[in-house]
């Protein structure tokens, strides 16, 4: 994003979601590590000692995976980690690409808003219903859903921010060095 000083709704909004997912990318960042030293110890304990860590699979497929894919969306997009195809954009007046840009992404907003509310609907009934996974350790299943409304939410609140910000937040800047704000 531009670094020029933001005043207002849009600015109060947008330091309120920050933190929010910087923890969020915190949370994936240890879970990719986790999820990495998991399987080199596996692969490890498996083909030296012939004793795999029988957890590991389940573990990184089902939780660490889906939470370092998930928590890790908001921070991307809002650092500029997207792909925008702008075919159409291009041929637009300034002021139509605006616009366009601006439906786009609230649309995109109100996508990530349903995945996430079903997200939080599965998380619920398997809460509810105290749902396992059985094997050598009996899995919540429940756990294995928290990270979609949070990333998907979180993420729907960073597209609608930006969808009713101002004009310089709509193209975020690629060459931009990504760190956390």
């Amino acid at each position: 994003m531009t670094n020029t000083r933001q005043s207002g709704p849009w600015a109060f909004l947008n330091h309120l979601l920050s933190p929010l997912e910087a923890a969020a990318v915190i949370a994936a960042a240890a879970m990719l590590l986790a999820a990495m030293v998991l399987v080199s110890a596996d692969a490890l304990l498996r083909y030296a000692f012939n004793a795999p860590l029988s957890f590991q699979y389940t573990l990184t497929e089902n939780y660490l995976l889906v939470g370092l894919i998930c928590l890790a969306l908001p921070w991307g997009y809002r650092t500029g980690g997207y792909i925008r195809i702008q075919a159409l954009a291009a041929r637009l007046a300034p002021g139509w690409r605006v616009w366009l840009l601006r439906i786009g992404i609230l649309l995109s907003a109100i996508y990530m808003a349903i995945l996430g509310w079903l997200g939080a609907t599965y998380f619920w009934e398997a809460w509810i219903n105290q749902e396992y996974q059985l094997g050598v350790i009996d899995w919540p299943v429940s756990w294995s859903w928290a990270p979609i409304p949070i990333g998907c939410g979180l993420l729907a609140l960073r597209l609608a921010l930006q969808s009713f910000g101002p004009v310089d937040q709509l193209h975020i800047d690629h060459a931009d060095d990504g760190a956390v704000a």
